[in-house]
């Protein structure tokens, strides 16, 4: 067969062994042909096993270097979460302390100031709540928190009308003043006050009921004003319309007339 001449079949040609086309007219010669399309498919083929197990060396590589970066980044994720989770837990734990021994602590003391309240030795509980609240004690779930706060107010009101009856009455004490008179004002729009507390404080407010109209000099038109705030903010006076009311009226600092106040 190796011997055998391949005569062209387009121009008739011998066409030498191992050629895949005629060297004359390139016309191709079919099974010459064919097996050199398989001899370059099998280098390619061979070419592409080479390719193939340098790419899976490779990306072996890089996924293990992958795997390892992702790992490190999943163990320092972890080590945190441990120790987010160890201070939550530890901070939970203090907190369940400090309640339990907050409750502890009120159990003890509630029915002291109860007492206190009861008897209307109003000058000793105030005493102690300031005491227990310097100490740190949450006192704001006491049904009587409120009473003693608007109390203390009256203590503080008394004070500037004694500083403004000795001639010593600058627009802060104004603004002060002002700011606790229209929290007596304010007292039936207080919501959290207990109805007991409520008849107890309008007789010991009693003596502050005409200060607005005769140390501020307010007008019916300033009155209404005040009282239309005083509804919106549950009984709570803004005291930046304190400062703004004094400002705004600088006689009330240069009238020294002595006001009603609690003797």
């Amino acid at each position: 067969m190796e011997n055998k001449q391949i005569i062209c079949r387009q121009c008739g040609s011998i066409i030498p062994p191992g050629q895949a086309r005629c060297p004359y007219c390139g016309s191709s010669y079919e099974p010459e042909a064919e097996r050199e399309y398989m001899r370059k498919l099998e280098q390619v083929r061979a070419d592409l096993d080479q390719v193939g197990e340098a790419g899976a060396e490779a990306s072996s590589r890089e996924i293990k270097r992958v795997s390892s970066r992702v790992m490190r980044i999943l163990g320092v994720i972890l080590v945190f979460a441990v120790i987010v989770m160890g201070i939550v837990h530890w901070h939970q734990q203090r907190e369940n302390t400090r309640n339990r021994q907050e409750y502890t602590w009120q159990q003890e003391v509630y029915p002291e100031l109860n007492r206190l309240y009861e008897t209307e030795d109003y000058k000793t509980l105030l005493e102690k709540v300031r005491a227990y609240e310097d100490e740190g004690h949450d006192l704001y779930q006491w049904e009587h928190r409120t009473f003693c706060e608007l109390y203390e107010s009256t203590i503080y009101a008394d004070l500037f009308l004694e500083s403004r009856k000795k001639g010593l009455f600058g627009e802060h004490d104004a603004v002060q003043l002002l700011h606790d008179e229209l929290k007596f004002r304010g007292l039936d729009h207080r919501k959290e006050l207990p109805s007991q507390d409520r008849q107890r404080l309008h007789g010991l407010l009693a003596p502050y009921e005409n200060d607005l109209t005769e140390i501020f000099l307010m007008t019916e038109e300033d009155l209404q004003f005040f009282d239309r705030k005083l509804r919106e903010s549950n009984g709570y006076p803004s005291y930046g319309d304190c400062e703004e009311y004094v400002r705004n009226h600088p006689e009330i600092c240069q009238d020294t007339e002595k006001g009603p106040h609690q003797e």
